[in-house]
Formats: C-alpha cells, structure tokens, sequence
C-alpha cells in the first residue's frame, strides 16, 4: 500500500502580512515548502489542501512556479520541485561553510571504515542531511544532501540533543511524536531522557535499527566555539554488525573525527553553520 501523503498546511499561506507583494511571495513559498520526503510529488488539490489555498488560487501560483522553472509537471496531474527550485536549495547548503571544510575528515573516516558517512545540522526538530558519503553495502538509506529526518529519533540528532540546555531538551521532548518505525524505536519519553543522558556521559549516540531494520547508525557532536553542538557526523551500517565492533572499534573513530571537526571549527571560531 502506498504511503499516505502528508498534506498538513506547512504555514499559512492565507496569513495577511500587510503588503500584496510579500504576501503573494509568502504564498509561493508555502506551495515549495509542501514538498519533501513524504511529499515527492502532489497534484494541485493536494497543494491547496496543504496550504490552505482554494484551488484556483493555487493552480494560479503554481502555474507561476512552472513559468519560472521551480516546479515541473509530471504524468497524471502531479507536480515536482523543478530545477530551479534545486539549484536554490544546493546553493544554500554550499553557502555554508563547515560542511565544505569537513568533507576531507568525513573522507578519511569512510576509509577507515568502509561505512556510509554523513554530516547533518540540527534546524529545528529536524536533522537536515549537509553532506553524504555512500558505502558499497546494498542497503542503504534513501536519503540524500537536504533529507530530514526526526532529530529525536535518529543518532545524528540525538548526538546533539543530547548536549543541548535541559530547558531546551525539555521542550524538544514536548513537541516531538514519539513515533515507532521498527519494534525496536524508543516511543516511552523517560527511556528516552535516560538514553539521552547516556550519549551525554559516553560522548557518542547508538541508533540499533529504530528507524531501519537492518541499519545501525553511530553518531557524534561537533561541536562550535561556544560549546554548543553545530553538527554531528555518523557511520550508517547496513550489515551486522556486533556491539563490541560499534562500542570498541567504530565509535572511537566516530569520536575522533568529530573532535577534529570540532577543533576546526574552534579554529574558525565557528558559533553557527
């Protein structure tokens, strides 16, 4: 059975900002920001039920959207992100800085283990993916630079929640869904206080197939000038793997490449990505 859609508004595109112009800008940017993991592609109901838009107004924008190149239309009605609306999203990610500079000791990393590596930030509840190395294993994860995914529920984002103020884990815990994906997710909020303490004493996150059966993800901090995490970086293993190799072999090296990051991103006096 096909994945149901999530065409929960992102915002409101109707919310009046005083001009004509932003607010028509307001409404475009609604309608791109509809789309993402679970919403590759949609149909011109399907935006305006995300946006709240009636659907004359929004086949309207979107219709712009298509002029301009930030989306294009596919078989059957739907709609995608265009390359326009692509080539935005990669200047940004490129735009910042620590990714770039990082890739060299991501690199060595994956050399050293032959695993999947990547690099995200923390917007948000959400780990955004900034840099992604592949493995020659089979299963991977499909995800890509730009992918989201829960921050609460993955090791990339619980190697920096972890190391956030009480007060802001406290309200992170508050909104989140604890969602299950495997048998094998953390959905009790208590466990998850208590796992989140574990990764702050030991220094690094184990994510033992909570999101994929069959994937194990090893996580790290980086962290900026002011002791706060800026990024994290992780191995993802799509084999079996024994937790004396992830506990005595992967995560040390996990561990020591996210200090070298860290350090240059001290060097740079870095305090945001």
């Amino acid at each position: 059975m096909a994945k149901a859609k999530n065409t929960t508004p992102v915002r409101s595109a109707n919310k009046p900002e005083g001009k004509v112009g932003v607010q028509s800008v307001g409404k475009a940017l609604a309608i791109l920001e509809l789309f993402g993991e679970d919403n590759p592609a949609m149909s011109i109901s399907e935006i305006a039920a995300g946006t709240g838009l009636n659907r004359a107004t929004a086949y309207r924008f979107c219709q712009t959207l298509l002029s301009l190149g930030y989306l294009e239309e596919l078989g059957k009605g739907e709609l995608r992100p265009g390359l326009k609306a692509i080539s935005l999203a990669r200047a940004a990610l490129g735009s910042r800085e620590l990714p770039e500079l990082a890739v060299p000791y991501l690199r060595d990393l994956q050399s050293q283990t032959h695993e999947t590596v990547n690099m995200a930030l923390l917007d948000g509840d959400e780990v955004v993916y900034v840099a992604r190395l592949l493995s020659d294993h089979l299963l991977a994860l499909r995800l890509f630079v730009g992918s989201r995914l829960s921050a609460i529920g993955s090791s990339l984002g619980r190697a920096m929640v972890a190391f956030l103020p009480d007060e802001e884990i406290d309200a992170m815990l508050a909104r989140s869904k604890l969602e299950s994906t495997t048998q094998r997710s953390i959905t009790d909020p208590e466990k998850l206080r208590a796992e989140l303490r574990k990764i702050r004493s030991r220094g690094y996150a184990v994510n033992d197939q909570e999101l994929v059966i069959g994937v194990t993800g090893v996580a790290a901090p980086v962290f900026g000038l002011s002791g706060r995490p800026l990024a994290a970086i992780n191995l993802s293993i799509s084999h079996p793997v024994k937790a004396s190799e992830i506990h005595d072999e992967l995560a040390p090296l996990v561990l020591q490449t996210a200090r070298s990051i860290s350090d240059l991103a001290t060097r740079l006096a870095l305090d945001s990505v």
